[in-house]
């Protein structure tokens, strides 16, 4: 049964601030966001609905897409209607799932792979509570055809990004000449909020009401000669240019340097995700992989359909490093066309006099064209070691889309709070003590 909504196009187009919290922080510019960016079975609070169950009905507007601005004015196009239908991630039909890829073709910031459906259906295959929400525009001339997908898991009465914080990039994947009101959708989806820690291609006047701040995020354009970008990348950072000499010096102490691009061992895997999980131990991180769904996740994405052969379709990759018979430094990232997410890296601890972790980098660089990748997205986060290995950044946008003052209060707050602490002088002894009182701190991140 459709529901038709009663609200102005008006008030779709420009949400009332006085709805949100004084206290919270107006971010603008976030039009220049772009997507190239670089967990215990979670209660569902709302029910999974057929395709036919929960269309409703409200009003859409479109973006001008002869305009370059990020920050043009929405233009109504005819009044026309978009009706919203949700479904699990494992009910797409193939004609939706094509008309996904398509959508999302259409927009260059939604290259990296955490946009595709294989992401998406690999979380549900995971976790299983992945819904779907599916917009149409019954103005049109096929009004069956949908114009929009939103992947999403509900939290405590909020929807949350697909794959919680293991996704690096995240949006309502529609063209670039649609533009969708999030606080409609959040009605129609019966939730209170949508949290979001990287939010790509938004416009900034949609946005900016929402959002908590930017965060930077890098990337490594190789080109078609990547040995001539690690060449340029070694001049500027010192960093780079000397881990050769540590590179041979590796090979004169320990053994033979080799290098597997794309090394399909499940153990070897597995031993990463371990080197990884005790990498957070020692620096008084979030375990990611703490939960038992995050580790599937990673076993699904490695032995995806997506064939080495097959660059069409996201799937996990891991590189190797050895020194001799021993595994020095591995990454685990995904893999789609010529772009390659750096996601996961990891190497023995006793190797660390190396710097086995740029020598991995620059062993990815150098086969980095023979294998087909022109660019190497790091995500976002500002770690040191991403300033060195990358030439270009953007920016991602974290924040929480509510109409709850209290909601988007306590949210601010939080994020006001953290960032405090992230300036202290002492913050890595308080990480450290408070680590060890509440082990599982952050974990609702991942559920």
């Amino acid at each position: 049964m459709n529901i038709t909504s009663s609200v102005p196009l008006s008030s779709l187009i420009e949400p009332n601030r006085d709805d949100f919290a004084s206290s919270a922080t107006e971010v603008a510019g976030v039009g220049a966001l772009h997507g190239l960016s670089s967990t215990d079975k979670p209660a569902d609070d709302g029910q999974v609905h057929d395709h036919d169950d929960t269309a409703k009905t409200a009003q859409v507007a479109s973006v001008d897409a002869t305009s370059s601005s990020p920050t043009s004015k929405l233009q109504t196009l005819g009044s026309p209607t978009l009706t919203v239908q949700v479904t699990a991630m494992d009910r797409l039909s193939e004609a939706e799932l094509d008309r996904w890829r398509m959508i999302r073709a259409m927009r260059p910031e939604f290259s990296t792979p955490f946009f595709s459906p294989e992401f998406s259906a690999a979380v549900h295959r995971s976790r299983g509570d992945v819904q779907v929400a599916i917009l149409f525009d019954e103005s049109q001339a096929d009004g069956s055809q949908p114009i929009g997908f939103l992947p999403f898991h509900r939290f405590r009465g909020s929807a949350v990004p697909v794959g919680r914080f293991l996704n690096d990039a995240h949006n309502i994947i529609c063209p670039p000449d649609v533009q969708i009101d999030w606080l409609w959708l959040l009605e129609q989806l019966d939730v209170k909020a949508f949290d979001f820690h990287a939010m790509v291609g938004a416009e900034a006047e949609t946005l900016a009401p929402h959002s908590h701040g930017l965060i930077q995020s890098f990337r490594a354009d190789v080109g078609d000669d990547s040995a001539a970008y690690l060449k340029r990348l070694g001049k500027a950072h010192k960093t780079i240019g000397r881990q050769g000499q540590k590179t041979r010096k590796m090979e004169r102490e320990i053994g033979p340097v080799s290098f597997v691009f794309d090394c399909r061992d499940t153990q070897l895997l597995h031993q990463t995700i371990q080197w990884k999980r005790e990498q957070y131990q020692r620096t008084h991180i979030l375990d990611l992989f703490s939960t038992q769904w995050t580790r599937t996740l990673m076993d699904e994405l490695f032995v995806a359909d997506g064939a080495p052969d097959n660059r069409e379709r996201p799937r996990g990759i891991l590189s190797v490093l050895y020194a001799g018979d021993r595994v020095v430094a591995a990454h685990y990232g995904l893999i789609e066309n010529d772009l390659l997410h750096y996601w996961f890296p990891a190497y023995t601890p006793e190797f660390s006099r190396y710097s086995p972790g740029t020598a991995l980098f620059t062993a990815i660089l150098t086969d980095a064209t023979q294998n087909g990748i022109r660019c190497v997205d790091m995500g976002y986060g500002e770690q040191p070691y991403k300033l060195k290995q990358t030439d270009a950044t953007g920016s991602v946008a974290f924040g929480c889309i509510t109409r709850s003052r209290f909601h988007r209060g306590w949210r601010a707050v939080e994020t006001a709070a953290i960032s405090t602490i992230k300036k202290m002088p002492l913050k890595e002894s308080l990480k450290r003590v408070w680590r060890r009182i509440q082990p599982q701190a952050g974990i609702s991140k991942l559920r």
